[in-house]
């Protein structure tokens, strides 16, 4: 697999679909003829969440896991302040992020992802629950972080779709520095390319982030040390990893 051709990142459509996580705006490839997500068995799904993480924080983080019919579960608390679950995108299927927060993420982005899990496994349709959110950061029940957090999604098996109304495809392990509604233009970032190793913002909203990806050499590091996880991954899926394109980007 070609890790170095990676290419621009995700141009934002509203706030509407910045509301949710880095894929929001996703919503527009929502289909209603399709199931509501992706499904792993309990240990798999904990072992998915948990790869975001950095190897040192594995042990002690929580883990949420997504039950079918009513969202996200606790199973097993924190105690280092980190959390991990794996990420549903509303109306896409075959996609699914796993990610890990610090105690402000938990406070501010993972309050809105438990709840859009809550209404996925409702049924509720992707159009209905993008405008629930942006009502939500509206009315105040959702809210973007005061104080400085990082996000890790350093798995080999995050795989979202791009671009905005493409296929699935599988993305470069990375880290986010909460950066709510701040402009590329306000850091002086130029357009972002994946193998320049700068950073970018991923979503000017509330629940922005500034992203910065790993190295080639960092990567082929984690793909190694989850070489069992990886072949988990793709017995469940029924196919290859390599079998997805490598995440294009555009700038946003």
């Amino acid at each position: 697999m070609d890790w170095v051709v990676f290419r621009k990142m995700t141009s934002m459509r509203s706030l509407l679909f910045s509301c949710l996580f880095l894929t929001n705006f996703l919503f527009m490839n929502a289909q209603s003829g399709e199931s509501p997500t992706i499904l792993f068995p309990e240990e798999l799904e904990r072992e998915v969440a948990l790869s975001s993480l950095p190897e040192h924080l594995r042990d002690e983080a929580g883990v949420y896991i997504f039950k079918k019919d009513k969202g996200y579960e606790m199973i097993k608390a924190s105690t280092n302040g980190f959390i991990a679950l794996v990420e549903r995108i509303p109306g896409v299927h075959d996609a699914f992020a796993p990610v890990s927060y610090d105690s402000i993420g938990q406070m501010h982005h993972v309050k809105r992802i438990l709840k859009v899990g809550e209404w996925i496994a409702n049924g509720m349709t992707p159009k209905s629950i993008a405008q629930k959110v942006k009502e939500g950061f509206e009315n105040g029940t959702f809210t973007p972080p005061s104080e400085f957090g990082i996000s890790y999604m350093l798995s080999p098996v995050n795989i979202l779709p791009s671009p905005p109304e493409g296929a699935p495809a599988l993305y470069y392990p990375h880290f986010m520095v909460y950066a709510p509604n701040v402009a590329p233009s306000q850091l002086g970032l130029p357009k972002f390319h994946w193998h320049s190793y700068q950073p970018s913002i991923l979503d000017k909203g509330p629940h922005g982030y500034l992203i910065v990806r790993l190295g080639d050499k960092e990567t082929d590091e984690i793909r190694q040390n989850h070489k069992l996880l990886i072949k988990k991954v793709e017995k469940h899926l029924g196919k290859k990893l390599s079998s997805y394109e490598i995440a294009e980007h555009h700038d946003h």
